[in-house]
């Protein structure tokens, strides 16, 4: 059975990469890694307009910390607004702490940085008014919901990692393969002819 230690260190690293990949696509989202490697803290920088108060107020950045806790994957990572005033939205805690719903443990750090920037953008679809960690921002966001003037108050489009490539297998005559790369979504095909 492999060493449990062993195992999140690996995924610590490989985690490490893709967020430095992430990092090098664009300047939406910023990442430095804190302390020594495997790193287990990140200063991640949203360069996305987020509303701060109900007026609205917005800000054009947000830096935040990242933790990974001593028990990850299992244990949900965090994250934290480090400047003040936080984020008037439903989902972000009045502390600054975002509220990350459902921690599923094969999740990348990469996706979880991309839920987070969505509620930073006040993205009405991934906004859970279910599960509210700031009572006092519902009437904001009740009143603004379906104003496309106020929300999203963002529609930077954020950068994603190329995704696998595209293999079509056309047997017709003799077998060939072709490969694509595609960065939207993950796709085999198999073309039989």
């Amino acid at each position: 059975m492999a060493d449990p230690r062993a195992l999140r260190k690996k995924r610590l690293e490989n985690e490490y990469k893709e967020l430095m990949e992430l990092d090098k696509k664009s300047s939406v989202i910023e990442i430095k890694p804190q302390g020594n490697a495997p790193y287990e803290s990140y200063t991640i920088v949203f360069n996305i307009r987020t509303i701060v108060s109900p007026a609205p107020t917005y800000r054009e950045k947000t830096i935040c910390t990242l933790t990974i806790p001593p028990n990850y994957p299992e244990g949900a990572p965090s994250i934290t607004a480090n400047n003040t005033p936080y984020p008037w939205h439903i989902n972000w805690f009045q502390s600054g702490r975002w509220c990350l719903g459902n921690w599923n443990r094969e999740e990348s750090l990469v996706n979880y940085l991309h839920r987070c920037a969505r509620t930073l953008q006040f993205d009405p679809e991934i906004a859970n008014p279910g599960s509210v960690a700031n009572r006092d921002a519902i009437p904001f966001w009740e009143a603004n919901k379906n104003n496309r003037r106020v929300i999203p108050c963002d529609k930077q489009v954020l950068p994603t990692l190329d995704g696998p490539e595209q293999i079509t297998i056309n047997q017709k005559v003799t077998p060939q393969i072709t490969i694509k790369t595609q960065a939207e979504k993950p796709k085999i095909n198999i073309i039989r002819k």
